[in-house]
Order: structure tokens, then C-alpha cells, then sequence
């Protein structure tokens, strides 16, 4: 029997080879979307076939069409009920009671590798993945964050707080020009965390109507923080090349290089024991004292703390700036909790050109902690949800169980907005917080505020922005008579979920007349 002789190469033509490519890739797409719908260990969670299908949908919603994906999770959970799939890997729950079953600070969960080099800091304790290493990071740094740490520190917050007032009272009185208020508290929690950090201020305070460079480009570059998310070669790529090249191509790198820069020169000096300016202070900085810590070598490169430099100031930065502006706005646009808070301002500092109280007296002060209670439910703290794996064992959910090492989340902005919790929960309402208040079911109104996190892994810097919440408010609404300046809700409210809330594209911030000084 006579077999033909077949040209196998010529057989295999261009054209041929693409089909049979595009082929492959269909059947691997079609077997990987059933495998996702009917065999994946999470298939049995309620939620949106497509988003259980392919992980793309996130990406074009947080991507490009600019933070939307959280807002689509509470349409989910509307639609399915309070456990939800919300990708093909991550389970979802919104249910306030079990946000202290997820976070508490018995649990070791870790957090999801894909987040970690959304800041390009991948180094510091904020970005680490494994819950061990976590905490040996933290613990050496988290004692310099501890409410009587912070309470020593609050004279020099509130030098700068009067520093940022008496401006405003001298460049903006008798309705000169408006003043953006978001740029003014930025300036200041800028001030007061650099100098916490290395007892050093860079003046933002003294700037042209507040705007600099850095908090400036702070902002912006949140807008990039969900492209850094999803395709994190990008990043990658973007720190391979020279800083030149970057700048170059993204100007608003120019002034966060020259950030990260300062604080490795600073971190050298302090090393080298240049920088001794802990020593014209009452306390030791946090970074002179981190470098005499028990942290091993490795812990203690100067790349290292660079990361953690460039994370502890950063961070708070834009959170509480944000809070203390929406206040700002509330209680403006709120005549009678303006009253409110004057009436007991006054009460408490007859003379508005005495001294403030320390900060004790001013977390004493009832409708005050009323106020920044209801600011910080409203500025929700971070914005994008808080992902975990249990890598030890499963999660359970009534009868729903999810398998360990698959993320599941929570986010403060459904919480802080579940009507059973906050009735009106789009109301500026500080009272609700006033005279111990409970729930429905009779639990601690408290127990269900979350803008800093909780658990192993909660805000650092949480008694930091507090003191800075009292301070800043305090000083401004006892010190200056002002008025909101066409502004409206929203400039406020949130419009996109950039890690941090983002309002409408077009708002100009909390803008102020400032009347005068206050009698």
C-alpha cells in the first residue's frame, strides 16, 4: 500500500496557524468561564454571572470608566443579598455585624499579593503581605502612633493649626477671595505628619493659597492608583526606568521623586546622626527611634525606610484632608449644628484669641466628638473595599462557606451607609451620636463606624488623624467667623472610589469666604 508523501510545512501557513491559535485560546477561554461558573470552590455563592465569568469587568469599571466597580457591588448586593461574588476568585459581604468577625485583632489573615504594588512601596508595612511579617513591621513602629505618643505631639499640632488660621484670618478676612479649605487642611496634616516623622516641616502652610506641588500631585496620581492595580507590570516598567524618562512621561511624578528623595537624604542624615533635630523637641522621632529598634538588618535598609517613610506620610494625608473639608462643609451648610458647635466652642474658650485646650479637653467636648463621629461616617476613611485571605482554614457565612486562600472583603462605604445601622444614612446628622447611642437591636452606634479599618492591620496613624480631626476643627470654627463659598453636596460626595473618596470631576473643593476673625 502506497502512502502519499504530505508536506507538513507547507500545510502550515500563516493563515492556518492563526486559526488554529485563535482556536486554542477560544476553547481555553470556554473551559476556563465553565470551570469559573460550575466548578470553581466559590461557584456556589450568589452573584453576577459575568463578573463570576471574567475579572475584565472590574477592570472596566474601576479602569475606564473611573472607579465605579464599588458602586456596582452595592447594586450586587441589592440584587443577591449580603454575600456576594464579585469576582471569578473574591467573595464579598455586606453585613455590619460581621465586619468584627472578619477584622478583629484574633485573626491572621494576610492580604492579597495582587494589591501589593498599587503604591510602589511594596516595602513597607501597609503594603506586606504575609500576616507574621506584617506584624513584625508594625510592631516596631506602631508604639510611635500610640495615643499618649500623639498627645505629646498635639502643642506642636496646634502651633501649626494657629499658624494656618492666623493666615486665614489675615490674608482671606473681610471676604477678600475665597479660600480652598481642602487645600488648606492639606497643607496643614501635611505639615504636622512631616514633622512628627523627622521633626522637620517643609511649610506647606506658608504656600500660595495653600497649593503645593506634592498634595497636589498626591491627588492626581490617585486617579492612576486602579491602572497601577490592574496592570501592575505598568508600575513596574515605570520604576526601571530613570527618573528623568518617568518625569518626563508622567510630570506628576516630579514632585513625588523629589518627595522620595528628601525623605532618603533625611533617613541617611539620621543614620549617619546629621539629622539631630529630635533633640530641639519633647520626643524622639519616629525614624530615630525605628533605627535603634530590635528589627533585624535586612528591616533596617535604607530603601526599606524609605517605603515606610513614604507610606506613613502619604497616607493620612488625603484621608483626613478630606474629612476635615467635608466637616467643613456640613457644618456650614448645616445652621443649626453650626449653633450647636460655636455655643459649646464658646462655652468651653470664652476668648477666641486665648489659648486652645490640649487635646484632652477637646475630645472631651460632646457635640464636637458628635461632629467629627459623623464627618468620619460620611468620609468613609478608605474607599475601596479591604481584601484578606484566610491561608489556615475557611470562613464561614451562615451556610455559606468560603474556602481558605480565597479573598473576601468588606467596605467601609457600604457600612457607613447601611440604613439599619444609620437611618438616613446620607444625612449629616451629628446627634445621632450623642448621649451614648445604640442600635436597633440595642449594640454600640460606635461598634459599626469603620473608616479605620479594624483588626491586626487597622489605620496606624488612627489617634494621629483623630488629634488632627479635633485640633483642626476646633481652632477653625472658634477662631474664624466663615461662610461656604458657591459650593455644593457635591463637592463632598462621593463619585468614584480611587482608594479614597473622589467627588465630581468639576467640583473645586470646600471653598470659603472668611468673614473675620470669630468674637
Amino acid at each position: 500500500m502506497e502512502f502519499e508523501n504530505v508536506n507538513i510545512i507547507g500545510l502550515l501557513n500563516p493563515q492556518s496557524v492563526i486559526l488554529s491559535l485563535f482556536l486554542g485560546y477560544l476553547a481555553y477561554c470556554i473551559s476556563l468561564v465553565i470551570y469559573r461558573l460550575c466548578f470553581s470552590p466559590i461557584a456556589h455563592i450568589p452573584g453576577s454571572k459575568l463578573t463570576a465569568a471574567t475579572g475584565w469587568y472590574e477592570t472596566y469599571l474601576d479602569v475606564f470608566k473611573g472607579g465605579q466597580f464599588t458602586f456596582q457591588i452595592e447594586e450586587w448586593h441589592r440584587q443577591y443579598g449580603p454575600i456576594i461574588r464579585i469576582t471569578p476568585w473574591e467573595v464579598h459581604v455586606a453585613d455590619p455585624d460581621f465586619y468584627e468577625v472578619l477584622f478583629n485583632n484574633k485573626t491572621r489573615y494576610s492580604k492579597i499579593e495582587k494589591l501589593r504594588y498599587r503604591f510602589g512601596l511594596h516595602l513597607s508595612s501597609f503594603d506586606t503581605i504575609d500576616h507574621a511579617h506584617h506584624h513584625l513591621r508594625r510592631s516596631a513602629i506602631s508604639p510611635f502612633f500610640a495615643k499618649q505618643k500623639v498627645a505629646g505631639f498635639s502643642p506642636q499640632m496646634q502651633s501649626m493649626a494657629d499658624k494656618m488660621v492666623d493666615r486665614l484670618a489675615t490674608e482671606y478676612s473681610d471676604r477678600v477671595k475665597p479660600v480652598n479649605m481642602n487645600e488648606a487642611y492639606a497643607a496643614f496634616v501635611s505639615d504636622a505628619i512631616n514633622y512628627y516623622t523627622f521633626a522637620i516641616s517643609y511649610n506647606f502652610i506658608d504656600y500660595p493659597d495653600f497649593v503645593t506641588p506634592f498634595t497636589t500631585s498626591i491627588r492626581k496620581l490617585a486617579m492612576s492608583l486602579h491602572m497601577a492595580g490592574h496592570f501592575p507590570w505598568l508600575l513596574t516598567l515605570l520604576q526601571t526606568l530613570p527618573e528623568s524618562v518617568t518625569q518626563k512621561l508622567n510630570p506628576l511624578m516630579v514632585p513625588v521623586f523629589r518627595f522620595h528623595n528628601e525623605v532618603k537624604a533625611q533617613i541617611i542624615k539620621v543614620i549617619s546622626g546629621q539629622n539631630n533635630a529630635n533633640k530641639e523637641v519633647k520626643y524622639r522621632t519616629v525614624f530615630h527611634e525605628l533605627l535603634q529598634s530590635n528589627l533585624p538588618p535586612d528591616e533596617l535598609s535604607i530603601e526599606r525606610l524609605k517605603h515606610e517613610a513614604a507610606s506613613i506620610t502619604g497616607a493620612g494625608i488625603d484621608t483626613t484632608k478630606t474629612t476635615l473639608a467635608l466637616a467643613t462643609f456640613h457644618i456650614l451648610d448645616n445652621p443649626s449644628v453650626l449653633k450647636r458647635l460655636r455655643d459649646e466652642l464658646k462655652t468651653r474658650i470664652p476668648r477666641a484669641n486665648e489659648p486652645m485646650p490640649p487635646l484632652h479637653e477637646l475630645e472631651s467636648l460632646h457635640f464636637l466628638n458628635a461632629v467629627v463621629q459623623e464627618s468620619l461616617r460620611l468620609a468613609f476613611g478608605i474607599t475601596q473595599r479591604l481584601s484578606r485571605i484566610s491561608p489556615n482554614g475557611p470562613i464561614t457565612y451562615g451556610s455559606y462557606m468560603i474556602p481558605p486562600n480565597v479573598p473576601f472583603s468588606m467596605t467601609s462605604y457600604l457600612q457607613h451607609r447601611d440604613p439599619g445601622i444609620f437611618p438616613d444614612p446620607d444625612v449629616f446628622r451629628p446627634e445621632r451620636w450623642l448621649d451614648n447611642p445604640k442600635t436597633r437591636s440595642g449594640k454600640p452606634l460606635s461598634r459599626y463606624l469603620v473608616p479605620f479599618g479594624k483588626g491586626p492591620r487597622m489605620c496606624l496613624g488612627m489617634n494621629f488623624a483623630m488629634a488632627e480631626l479635633y485640633i483642626g476643627l476646633s481652632t477653625v470654627f472658634r477662631r474664624l467667623d466663615i461662610e461656604l463659598y458657591e459650593t455644593g453636596r457635591d463637592a463632598v460626595d462621593m463619585a468614584a472610589d480611587y482608594f479614597v473618596p473622589i467627588p465630581n470631576e468639576g467640583t473645586e473643593g470646600v471653598r470659603v469666604m472668611v468673614v473675620g476673625s470669630s468674637a
